[in-house]
């Protein structure tokens, strides 16, 4: 292909991302800024190149796939209030640095903590804050189990998020210590997840957490996965 052809077909891509994570906001009330909607067209511009190098999130993964994963991480927005007045978040397993990156994009700035243990992972994540300028976020490299044994990590978050790191059931055990009293623990689920989180709630309040709301990310991811937010209760 000639390299006008090239170019083309980038920013046709880079457009079609543009427009969905517009299109995600608004379903959600939010306008996000112009200069913000470049930056998330640069970082997946980014991630794409990153991937193709370090298969960051699988060599397979397409433009329609990241389109895709795009959009579900944005899902979070159709829970109101949960990103407001500089809320304290961490993205548990953050990978590729979906789904907090974009919602700081959209819904931020707000102080973030991106988690993440293997080191191709986090040097990618420490690149794209730095070119990107994400002025509020921040890396933490290494275990979730080695984070909750830090005394400064404690009870310091008012969001905690989890995209497909574990069991559902563990992760909401080893989270607990992070997030301050009614804080909240956003999980994204498949169908059987879901099902399983619904009929655990008795389970969840042993474990210190009430299940607050489960919601279809139908409208803005396109497809039919679930948001569970569990609410930490108090002792």
């Amino acid at each position: 292909m000639r390299k006008d052809g090239m170019a083309a077909e980038k920013g046709e891509f880079a457009e079609r991302l543009r427009r969905a994570a517009e299109r995600a906001a608004a379903k959600a009330g939010i306008e996000a800024s112009e200069d913000n909607l470049t930056k998330m067209t640069v970082y997946v511009e980014e991630l794409r190149k990153w991937n193709n190098a370090y298969n960051l999130v699988g060599r397979k993964v397409g433009e329609e796939g990241l389109e895709s994963l795009l959009r579900d991480a944005l899902s979070p927005l159709i829970i109101k209030g949960l990103f407001a007045e500089g809320k304290e978040v961490l993205d548990i397993g953050s990978g590729a640095g979906m789904p907090g990156i974009p919602l700081y994009l959209v819904a931020g700035p707000f102080p973030l903590t991106l988690v993440e243990s293997q080191r191709k992972r986090i040097t990618f994540l420490k690149h794209i804050c730095r070119k990107l300028e994400l002025e509020e976020a921040r890396v933490y490299g290494g275990r979730l189990e080695e984070m909750a044994r830090t005394e400064d990590h404690l009870n310091a978050y008012e969001v905690g998020m989890a995209r497909a790191v574990m069991d559902p059931m563990r992760l909401v055990r080893l989270a607990r210590p992070l997030l301050c009293e009614k804080g909240r623990l956003v999980l994204f689920l498949g169908k059987k997840d879901a099902e399983n989180i619904r009929k655990a709630a008795l389970g969840l309040a042993e474990k210190g957490f009430e299940l607050e709301v489960l919601r279809s990310t139908q409208r803005i991811a396109g497809k039919e996965n679930y948001l569970a937010v569990l609410r930490k209760a108090g002792r």
